[in-house]
């Protein structure tokens, strides 16, 4: 099973707006098994930990992190089949099927309490680590296994996708950071003049360490990861949760494709860079997970109601 991870397709987003004259290219990062490009630095940091001899395969020992849901759904597909106990500490205000999820590949849920701040988790799981020192962290928000493998793999897809064409702007969101640092690097590299976009919610910045509450999930979690090369970053563009949500319905609508609220950010971020770009240019994003979390926020519970009722058999 993990072998399967990776090599995930790159679409043409041709629908979404049918009047822009130029690419706007995704990154179907949610058929991933585990529905999310987090797996990726999960096993990665596993694998890295094994490596400096921290853990040993199918000894038992437990693994805590701190997440917001997709790195603890990778977390716990992996412990499950190297032999892990694991303990996921997120916020109380996360989605329950998630929750519900990561339970049933057998990993220990702990809830914080969101009122504390977006990085309630962290400091959490923290304080539980000083109680149980004989357990491993892998903060993934400074781990270097984390970019290291966006590196390795989903960066260098990305260069065989494009097959030598030009890309112009890279727009992606900021959990860890990992993300953005490990493809904005080689990306970077190969287009020094690609601009590279952070996504933040309305009223975030990292550039300037301000945050703010907000309900889009896996963006600005209330400080700047270590890992995070803030030098990459051209530029930033705040979304807010109710431009999300609609571009979810459209991408569903005009697309097919049935994406996050992360990842909804992303493509309202993309628009609008895209735009902005010269005629012709190639644009990238990221859909780094799927809709099915996010349900209960897309439909109200009136929607569950039948748009048409058959009454009688000759209607």
């Amino acid at each position: 099973m993990l072998d399967t991870i990776g090599n995930t397709p790159l679409v043409r987003l041709s629908r979404i707006e049918p009047d822009l004259d130029r690419d706007l290219l995704i990154k179907l990062e949610m058929l991933n098994p585990g529905g999310s490009h987090k797996v990726r630095i999960a096993l990665s940091m596993i694998h890295d930990a094994e490596q400096q001899g921290e853990l040993l395969r199918g000894s038992g020992q437990t693994i805590i992190e701190s997440t917001g849901g997709n790195t603890g759904v990778g977390l716990a597909m992996a412990s499950a089949i190297l032999g892990y106990r694991l303990v996921l500490v997120i916020p109380d205000n996360y989605s329950t099927a998630k929750q519900r999820l990561l339970r049933g590949f057998g990993a220990e849920v702990v809830l914080s309490d969101h009122r504390l701040g977006n990085n309630s988790h962290s400091q959490l799981a923290q304080r539980m680590l000083l109680r149980n020192p004989d357990w491993v962290m892998l903060h993934q928000q400074a781990n270097p296994a984390n970019p290291a493998i966006h590196e390795r793999t989903t960066a260098q897809e990305i260069l065989t996708a494009l097959n030598g064409r030009a890309l112009h702007a890279m727009v992606a969101g900021v959990g860890t950071g990992g993300h953005l640092t490990g493809v904005g690097r080689v990306l970077k590299s190969q287009h020094p003049d690609m601009r590279i976009v952070a996504v933040v919610p309305e009223g975030c910045s990292l550039r300037e360490e301000r945050f703010a509450p907000h309900r889009i999930q896996g963006l600005a979690v209330g400080l700047v990861p270590p890992i995070l090369d803030l030098n990459l970053i051209d530029q930033e563009v705040q979304v807010s949760y109710e431009d999300c949500l609609r571009m979810m319905r459209q991408l569903l609508q005009t697309e097919g494709i049935a994406v996050g609220i992360s990842s909804a950010a992303n493509v309202v971020a993309a628009c609008r860079v895209a735009r902005e770009m010269p005629r012709e240019s190639c644009t990238l994003t990221f859909a780094y997970d799927g809709i099915s979390d996010y349900l209960e926020s897309l439909t109200p519970p009136h929607d569950a109601t039948p748009d048409h009722v058959i009454t009688n058999a000759g209607d």
